[in-house]
């Protein structure tokens, strides 16, 4: 393995080719599966890097290595089956969830580092219940997130954000020699981080492929895991009683994701409907332009050349189009079209003049060229 091999890799990944998203495909989900997978072997390995070593050789920098190590191994590459569109673009996304998941391993551990021998449970008590407060704040804020995850709004992020800088700036109290790198837990804390682990990853990957990004890109990848990441971070800091909202937040995402109103991004829909608007107006507002063939055959007769523009730069006088048509007299037998070319060119009209035929028993009427002429002259003045 070379590492011009993976720079390659990578900038395959954001090519052109996969800016659109089948989620139609089956195979766009298998990176989901996969990156559960990555998350739940990642904490199965740091649990058996403390149970298999002895206590006083356990250290908790190679409790992480181990365990990145098994996570970079599964979530490597994407899992592919044919040319499924978009599994690029949705990898992109779902690859930091595993490493989402160390990062809070590494900050719990540094939580025990600085640990005092006066340390009780009696000091830190106000420092947990604000602890919980905030937790509480965070899946408040998930579930703002999960109620419209293609909302522009970015006020459950901030909120999730302010909380987890409280927690930073006063975090629980800190007990000697633990953490989840450095020492053994017992089964049900183990089953414990197991399920935290589980949840986390199916609340993440849930979220990004309600919200997934726009294109294959940096900007829009890292947008779409940041508001993922602090809608899901809750279930590894909440207390183990409140787990179960995590398979009701997921089931409140796919609900409010497979509505209309929640396919597009505000941004996204606001554009793209305003351009429908735009073309469609457009369109209305076209004239119909007909060819010279089209006309023949609607008109079944032969195509005119004369035309009359209205508006812009070759708009023609209608006084001086009805006065040259009224210089053509029509023949007395028969009926033609009078065709009179004017300057300019556009939408096109049949402009006929004839002569009616005199007969008296079916009452017909007739009219001379001089009247014609009287009529035509009329009717350019009232114009």
């Amino acid at each position: 393995m070379r590492l011009s091999n993976l720079a390659k890799e990578l900038a395959a990944a954001h090519s052109d080719d996969d800016k659109s998203i089948d989620f139609s495909a089956a195979g766009l989900y298998l990176p989901a599966v996969q990156t559960v997978f990555a998350t739940t072997t990642s904490a199965a390995v740091s649990i058996l890097a403390c149970w298999l070593i002895p206590i006083g050789a356990i250290s908790a920098v190679r409790t992480l290595a181990l365990t990145t190590t098994a996570g970079v191994l599964v979530i490597r590459r994407p899992l592919r089956i044919g040319n499924t569109k978009g599994v690029n673009t949705i990898f992109s996304a779902l690859r930091p969830c595993c490493f989402i998941y160390l990062m809070c391993l590494v900050l719990e551990q540094l939580v025990h580092t600085c640990v005092s021998e006066e340390s009780t449970y009696e000091h830190g008590f106000w420092r947990r219940i604000l602890y919980n407060t905030c937790m509480t704040i965070m899946t408040l804020a998930a579930f703002l997130r999960s109620k419209s995850p293609r909302a522009e709004s970015d006020m459950p992020f901030l909120v999730s954000m302010i909380a987890l800088l409280v927690v930073a700036l006063l975090p629980p109290p800190a007990l000697a020699l633990s953490g989840p790198l450095c020492s053994p837990p017992t089964l049900m804390g183990a089953g414990e981080r197991l399920l935290r682990a589980f949840l986390f990853a199916c609340v993440y990957t849930v979220l990004v492929y309600s919200a997934a990004p726009i294109s294959n890109n940096l900007a829009d990848t890292v947008v779409c895991v940041a508001r993922s990441a602090t809608a899901s971070a809750w279930v590894l800091g909440a207390t183990i009683y409140s787990l179960p909202l995590a398979a009701i937040q997921v089931g409140v995402v796919l609900y409010f994701s497979f509505n209309s109103t929640g396919l597009q991004y505000e941004g996204v829909a606001h554009s793209s409907s305003d351009m429908e608007s735009g073309v469609s107006s457009e369109f209305r507002m076209a004239p119909f332009h007909m060819n010279d063939t089209d006309a023949s055959v609607h008109a079944g007769r032969p195509s005119p050349t004369a035309s009359v523009v209205i508006g812009g730069e070759h708009e023609t006088d209608i006084v001086a189009a009805a006065a040259a048509l009224t210089r053509s007299a029509p023949p007395v037998s028969g009926i033609r079209p009078m065709v009179e070319p004017l300057n300019g060119g556009g939408l096109t009209f049949n402009l006929s003049l004839a002569k009616s035929v005199t007969n008296g028993s079916n009452g017909f009427s007739s009219t001379t060229p001089s009247e014609q002429q009287k009529k035509m002259a009329e009717i350019a003045a009232t114009l």
